[in-house]
């Protein structure tokens, strides 16, 4: 039934009747008025209080209309690339013709990254890159606010590559959703690469690791050639024996860059007969490589066992151009000041058992200025003798903070956490190591912060890395390294060397310092995708300015123009965007005037491809799908019950109660509402006329 509805019980409204009423006979009943004249200004006086007191308590009103579109039925299609794997797409039509859906209603909707009202069925285009229904349901709710459906039917393979699992968001349509898997659930011969693991940013002149995880199913006892290409060009190789039972297989590769620049590498794996796709049989990645001289500051608390050990060590290592300042008193180094301006050229700063008590308060605030200035990464090596107060100063750039930074020395092992990826954990001998010493507990990481090593006995953080936004920190907390070298059966210089590395390039700002950074949003684009670049400018201080004007262009790899760049200002950044570009690759250059001359150049490149995520997992997931039907009161149709769609639909729309069809409401802001607003001006109005009339003050 239509009608009013309030968020208020009906007594409010005959609250706000008898108060009315109150107030209006309160101000007459002592006015010498026939009775007629009277009740007129009391009952003027009594609806205008009355219609003030529902816009004070209750300024949306919503009007129940009911719902003329009871019937609408929902019907979501994966339209994504993996349901071309098997003809699942053959499937997907084959439903649409059997239960009889078809588009042009406003009920049809393609889903993949997000969804789209299909105005025909014959000729659904599968070629979405990712499936995330999750969003697509929350852009699906978004155009029913009123919830003017009855039911969601999602035909799909179950397989959602981004977005999670979308239970939550059906859960919101309370609406029963019917589901129909497509794709055998049987699993088939293929070689998927589905993870290439290597570091973003390297150094000319180093080794990187190349990390490549392989899945391979149902493969008879081979040999499979699995292929390292630079540039399109081979350059590894390296051979995989298959095992029966075993589908998860890893191939590595070492690879040197002698110059900067940023390098294509393709994990490419050789083709089986009958494999289910050959679309995820490669995958790309980017490597940057930069100048291998990276300067480190290192400062010391004081001479030391610690300070000499890792200072020693560091010194061997030929790729880090280090400045070492040792204190010497509050105030004073025993190599000299430290230049201030080297902070804006520093890959790192290395702080050693620094600062402590004797360090001027003054001093400490003077480099953690600069250092926050020019957003220089920090490493950390606690010390008997470091002083937490003082440490304060950097604030957020160490990755941890102590709540009892004076509770006595302990000893402690290291434990490295496994499975990070950093390498720490595969140290020969670090875990082995010998005891050494800690004197702060309560260590708590910072937001964003990974614990890559921790105390063998407690289980507290010892040491940790931090990468937020732009700021990059690691801490170790224990001291006491000298004591490695106690242990004859370990070569502690090794131990602690790797270590370094490790951490330092985990840490330190891999770039030089630019005027200009430009880069795309992602290094592979699928060709289907808007193109999106960002550009950075910065200013003779190093800090991030808008103050600038910028120009650049995409070429293709033959050097032919693919677009201009048009940039646009959003807050310290500048974003151009080009349409979607057809399979290649693609180079930036992008130039940037500042203070109306010319202030920098940089490049950059980015590959347009055909997406592979949709082939990574090809296995349909039908229980995800079940479970969807379960948990919010639908069912579950399988090629044999497909005829059953109309009666189904017909039974669940028979089975809701009136109370929980869906309803539609009309709202209005009374606050907003200019008429409602002159209706009360007018009721006062009038009222005020008949008093002034009858002599009434």
């Amino acid at each position: 039934m239509p009608g009013f509805s309030s968020s208020y019980s009906p007594l409010f409204l005959v609250l706000f009747i008898l108060i009315a009423a109150a107030v209006s006979w309160y101000f007459y009943r002592n006015t010498a008025l026939s009775s007629t004249k009277k009740y007129i200004l009391m009952a003027l006086k009594s609806i205008a209080v009355f219609i003030l007191l529902a816009l004070f308590i209750e300024p949306v009103l919503s009007y129940l209309t009911g719902n003329d579109k009871l019937s609408r039925d929902i019907v979501l299609i994966d339209v994504s690339r993996s349901s071309t794997i098997e003809n699942r797409s053959g499937e997907i039509i084959n439903i649409l013709k059997e239960t009889g859906i078809e588009a042009g209603d406003g009920n049809i909707f393609g889903f993949s990254g997000d969804v789209t009202e299909l105005s025909n069925t014959d000729s659904v285009s599968f070629a979405g890159f990712n499936t995330d229904l999750a969003a697509s349901l929350r852009s699906l709710k978004e155009r029913y606010p009123d919830g003017s459906y009855s039911t969601v039917t999602v035909i799909s393979d179950g397989i959602f590559t981004d977005g999670g699992n979308p239970l939550y968001e059906a859960q919101k349509f309370a609406a029963p959703f019917v589901v129909f898997p497509v794709g055998d659930t049987a699993v088939k011969k293929d070689v998927v690469i589905k993870k290439v693991a290597a570091n973003e940013m390297a150094f000319t002149g180093t080794a990187v690791k190349i990390k490549a995880y392989l899945n391979i199913f149902r493969s008879d006892p081979a040999v499979i050639n699995i292929k390292l290409l630079r540039e399109g060009i081979e350059i590894r190789s390296q051979q995989v024996n298959t095992l029966p039972g075993l589908n998860n297989y890893e191939a590595d590769f070492d690879v040197t860059e002698t110059a900067p620049g940023k390098i294509r590498y393709t994990i490419l794996a050789e083709e089986l007969p009958d494999e289910l796709t050959y679309k995820n049989n490669k995958s790309d990645i980017y490597i940057t490589y930069i100048d291998n001289k990276v300067n480190i500051l290192v400062i010391s608390g004081g001479p030391g066992y610690d300070n000499e050990f890792t200072g020693s060590v560091l010194k061997r290592i030929g790729n880090y151009n280090i400045t070492y300042r040792t204190q010497k008193s509050a105030g004073e180094f025993y190599e000299g000041p430290i230049d201030t301006r080297q902070f804006a050229e520093l890959s790192t700063l290395f702080l050693l058992n620094f600062p402590t008590s004797v360090t001027s308060a003054a001093l400490v605030s003077d480099i953690a200025n600069n250092t926050k200035q020019f957003n220089v990464p920090v490493i950390f090596f606690a010390g008997k003798n470091t002083d937490y107060q003082k440490l304060g100063s950097f604030d957020e750039l160490v990755p941890f903070s102590v709540s009892r930074p004076n509770s006595g020395e302990s000893t402690l092992r290291l434990q490295p956490v496994g499975g990070m990826e950093n390498g720490l954990d595969k140290i020969q001998g670090l875990g082995a190591a010998n005891e050494i010493f800690k004197n702060i507990s309560g260590i708590m990481p910072k937001p964003g912060s990974i614990t890559l090593a921790t105390d063998r006995a407690t289980g507290e953080p010892i040491i940790i890395n931090r990468v937020s936004g732009l700021s990059r920190s690691s801490a170790f907390l224990g001291y006491g390294l000298w004591r490695w070298k106690l242990n004859p059966g370990t070569n502690a210089e090794k131990t602690l060397e790797t270590m370094l590395i490790e951490m330092i390039n985990m840490t330190l700002q891999k770039e030089k310092r630019t005027k200009l950074r430009v880069y795309p949003s992602k290094d592979i684009f699928d060709y289907t995708e808007k193109i999106k670049i960002f550009a950075e400018v910065y200013d003779e201080n190093y800090l991030l300015t808008r103050n600038a004007k910028l120009t650049g262009k995409v070429t293709r790899k033959d050097g032919t123009s693919a677009g201009e760049l048009k940039f646009t200002a959003v807050e310290n950044k500048f974003i151009a965007e080009l349409p979607s570009l057809p399979a290649n690759d693609y180079y930036i250059e992008c130039d940037a005037e500042y203070n109306g001359t010319y202030w920098a150049k940089d490049y950059n490149r980015f590959l347009s491809d055909t997406l592979n995520t949709e082939y990574l997992e090809t296995l349909p997931n039908h229980d995800i799908l079940s479970l969807l039907a379960s948990k919010t009161g639908g069912t579950v149709l399988n090629a044999d019950s497909i005829r059953e769609y109309s009666s189904v639909l017909k039974r669940i729309k028979e089975g809701l109660a009136l109370s929980e069809r869906p309803q539609k409401y009309l709202r209005f802001d009374l606050w907003g509402n200019k008429y409602y607003l002159m209706l009360v001006i007018l009721l006062f109005s009038i009222e005020w006329i008949l008093r002034k009339r009858n002599n009434i003050p």
